[in-house]
């Protein structure tokens, strides 16, 4: 049975240079633009907008010997856990261009998936792939990580070797190290040519040499005469005015849709551009040969192709006795325990003939053993192995027996929790606030407690029909969803068990 696939076609309402595509032209983007490969052959790609979003990480920190917990004592308290900041560079594409780089990324999803199948990886490679449940349901629903790390333990848990390990690998700087020449290499191979036609090669040279435009660069500029669409409570939209904008933050309340027309950025180009066709390495100005801007449409597709025969190689490998599994960047081995120190030596060689690296530092090996028919699980360190570590992957940790969502995930649930109802708070409590001193106690339970965790698909009027059919879409819920749908497919779990209390503490920060 033949899968319905996701239309490739989203318009978006993200403000960029020129106003955003409508849903009413899809015929005449789709049918007399994007489909065209005359008319991609010679388009003209307009520069990325670049922007640095910035994550808080909260980290236990271990001693590297033996695994133990570092705890320092602040303000009378043990305080495992360090924080930091990690900075994540996103890129995203003018809407035109954005449509291209999607429908190129589905001629390549489609050619891509019937490798995998000729190579037997459909279970090999996780991420930015659609991967069904069950195969025999023309609509039923894909896997998601939750079901990527079940399969895992699923087969850990059935392992017939006594002694094993996991091993844990994790890609350096994946998408910025790409090699643009093995890249185009991968891609021909893909499509079965020997030489890339125009259009494909268009799209490559502007994914791989692409410019870019800084967002605050661009929002100083035309701050005093942003484009913005109000919509009504009906639903529908107002007419586009100019107007101004005092800070960047207010762009999504203020309902902008552009920061400019093309026609004035042109006039601008020179003092906005940046030039990512360059790069300084060793004080020495270079022609940059490596990376593609993580956010385009296409990215995560080109990312997969990058690495087809490395994933063919290491899984024709361990076949016979294990398996590898890759999402994205994150890579896992399942071997008897002899093969260990070959398995790493092997990944580390193997990966620099795509010239990329493993980082080292980050290279985790889990033991498993079986002793009176329970499976144990243990973390390798330099001088020991800590028999109270579990396996952690894709979010969730494992203990040999039991499966739990991860600490550090659940952590950020309740943090988040702690920092909503402190807002809510300082809200209600402002000067010409109208329900001064009451929070709107509706909104944070449908956030954060079970009231909120229903997930619904969302069903859309087809005009044509004039009936509701059921989108691709979903209301997804809260976190709480995520844990209950986890706690449904996973192997001997106690997920709900994790959550149990999540109502009481909700319930003491509003009334604390």
């Amino acid at each position: 049975m033949d899968r319905q696939k996701k239309d490739w076609y989203k318009v978006k309402k993200y403000p960029h240079i020129g106003l955003p595509l409508k849903n009413n032209d899809r015929f005449k983007w789709i049918e007399k633009y994007v489909t065209s490969k005359e008319n991609i052959a010679k388009h003209s790609f307009l520069p990325f907008i670049h922007k640095t979003t910035k994550v808080r990480k909260f980290r236990k920190e271990y001693d590297l010997d033996h695994g133990l917990l570092n705890k320092t004592i602040v303000n009378g308290k043990n305080n495992s856990r360090k924080s930091g900041i990690k900075d994540r560079q996103l890129y995203y594409a003018s809407h035109l261009d954005s449509l291209i780089f999607s429908y190129y990324s589905k001629l390549l999803s489609d050619k891509y998936e019937e490798k995998i199948k000729l190579n037997g990886l459909n279970e090999v490679i996780n991420a930015y792939r659609s991967v069904p449940i069950d195969d025999s349901k023309i609509d039923g629903p894909n896997k998601c990580n939750i079901d990527f790390a079940n399969d895992v333990f699923k087969y850990i848990s059935e392992y017939k070797e006594k002694d094993f390990v996991v091993i844990a690998f994790d890609i350096k700087s994946f998408f910025d190290n790409l090699d643009h020449k093995i890249l185009r290499d991968a891609w021909m191979k893909v499509l079965t040519v020997e030489k890339l036609p125009e259009d494909h090669f268009n799209v490559f040279k502007n994914i791989t040499r692409f410019s870019y435009v800084d967002i605050v660069d661009l929002f100083e500029k035309f701050k005093n005469q942003i484009f913005i669409q109000k919509r009504g409570k009906s639903g529908k939209y107002s007419l586009i005015k100019r107007g101004e904008i005092s800070q960047i933050k207010f762009m999504r309340s203020q309902e902008a849709i552009a920061f400019c027309t093309k026609e004035e950025f042109l006039k601008n180009k020179n003092e906005l551009l940046k030039n990512s066709k360059k790069i300084l390495v060793n004080g020495i100005l270079k022609d940059r040969t490596f990376g593609i801007p993580q956010g385009s449409p296409i990215s995560s597709t080109l990312a997969n192709i990058y690495l087809l025969e490395f994933d063919k190689y290491i899984s024709d490998y361990i076949s016979d006795r294990g398996i590898y599994r890759r999402y994205s960047d994150d890579m896992i081995i399942v071997c008897p325990k002899s093969e260990k120190s070959d398995i790493e030596k092997l990944m580390y060689e193997k990966i620099t003939e795509y010239k990329l690296e493993i980082q080292k530092t980050k290279t985790q090996i889990f033991h498993f053993k079986r002793e009176n028919e329970r499976l144990q699980c243990g973390q390798e360190f330099n001088l020991s192995t800590n028999w109270n570590r579990n396996f952690i992957y894709l979010g969730f940790e494992f203990d040999g027996e039991t499966v739990l969502i991860r600490s550090a995930s659940l952590a950020g649930y309740y943090r988040k929790m702690k920092k909503s109802v402190i807002k809510a708070k300082k809200h209600s409590n402002r000067k010409f606030n109208k329900n001064k001193g009451e929070i709107f106690k509706r909104r944070l339970l449908m956030k954060f407690s079970y009231k909120g965790a229903q997930r619904k698909r969302k069903w859309i009027l087809d005009k044509t029909t004039n009936q509701f059919k059921k989108s691709e879409f979903f209301d997804w819920g809260n976190f709480l969803s995520y844990a209950y749908k986890a706690s449904n497919t996973m192997i001997n779990n106690k997920i709900k068990k994790q959550l149990k209390n999540h109502w009481k503490k909700l319930d003491e920060l509003i009334k604390k």
